[in-house]
């Protein structure tokens, strides 16, 4: 059975010693059997983080938790009195587009020093991920570069980051903080609450607790990624727990493909499972990344694989679909 002290974590600064080979497969172990990994010494100033993470936690407290009270108040009203909320998300969030156009300065209620802290910290949070995404390359014998390229499309990467707090909830047990389910996109960078834990990732058919550590980065394979690396890495089901006490921040960067990104298993990697199994090569679809995610939004907490073969469904119809002739 998993565990929080079997979690992977990665000291980044390893890969620059001669530790880095054993850095390396922690790394490859966490992409193919966790799906989650957390970093340490990645580069991030510790200045920085502490600075985002006291803004986001002062504009809560500011701009959103009277709203949030409401809320909570008509939640628990109606599961005390026998109505499902299970459907329902305990969480206060908003969403801040970095690429391909930034929303930052559109953003209401929020200062000057907050939209340029979020921007310093976002331009760290691209090079990590793009870094992140060249050692996965390098783990799976793909030339550098490749995962980016992948993601690419017309106009560079989807890019954007998810502020979300999750505030004490008096009843646990009608509601979660946000339900299980994987991430559509591509590498996913999390900096977490270092104080309130909540958040478990599904391992073996066991919930296990992504570890709350200070000054650290998460980091999490999306749905793109399982099939670009033809279900080598996988996505896994994340959920996050209501808590009675304490209200956990949680800023997630997503650097996923862009809208018109064609989606397709890396040609080395179906023809080296081709091999292996002796089976078809490739294992997953061919899409376009924005028709996943119009899928996605309908059926984002439900299990991916109906949502993979809706793709593949879609792309034979497309395939075998008559040529129109004058």
């Amino acid at each position: 059975m998993a565990s929080v002290a079997s979690f992977p974590v990665i000291n980044m600064e390893n890969l620059e010693t001669e530790e880095r080979g054993a850095a390396m497969e922690v790394i490859r172990d966490a992409c193919e059997n966790w799906g989650f990994f957390e970093m340490l010494n990645h580069g991030i100033a510790h200045e920085l983080m502490d600075e985002v993470e006291r803004v986001s936690k002062a504009h809560y407290a500011n701009c959103r938790e009277e709203k949030f009270k409401e809320f909570a108040r008509r939640t628990l009203e109606a599961g005390e009195k026998g109505a499902d909320v299970k459907g329902i998300d305990w969480e206060s969030t908003f969403f801040v587009r970095h690429r391909p156009v930034s929303n930052l300065a559109d953003l209401p209620d929020v200062d000057d020093h907050y939209r340029q802290v979020m921007k310093q910290f976002a331009s760290e949070i691209e090079k990590l991920s793009e870094r992140v995404l060249d050692l996965l390359c390098e783990n799976l014998g793909l030339e550098k570069g490749y995962l980016k390229k992948a993601f690419a499309g017309s106009n560079g990467p989807t890019f954007g980051t998810k502020v979300s707090s999750y505030p004490p909830c008096p009843r646990p047990d009608l509601v979660d903080g946000l339900r299980a389910h994987t991430d559509a996109g591509g590498i996913i960078l999390l900096f977490q609450d270092d104080q309130v834990s909540g958040l478990q990732l599904l391992k073996d058919g066991e919930w296990v607790d992504v570890p709350p550590m200070r000054h650290a980065i998460v980091a999490n394979i999306g749905d793109q990624l399982e099939v670009i690396t033809n279900g080598r890495y996988k996505s896994v089901m994340h959920r996050v727990l209501t808590r009675p006490d304490g209200n956990r921040m949680s800023i997630a960067s997503f650097y996923n493909p862009g809208a018109d990104a064609v989606i397709f298993p890396a040609p080395a990697l179906a023809a080296a499972e081709a091999e292996r199994a002796d089976a078809a090569a490739a294992a997953y679809p061919r899409f376009v990344f924005e028709d996943y995610m119009n899928l996605y939004v309908r059926h984002k907490f439900e299990a991916k694989e109906p949502r993979f073969e809706a793709m593949k469904s879609a792309a034979e119809v497309v395939h075998a679909a008559p040529i129109a002739t004058a």
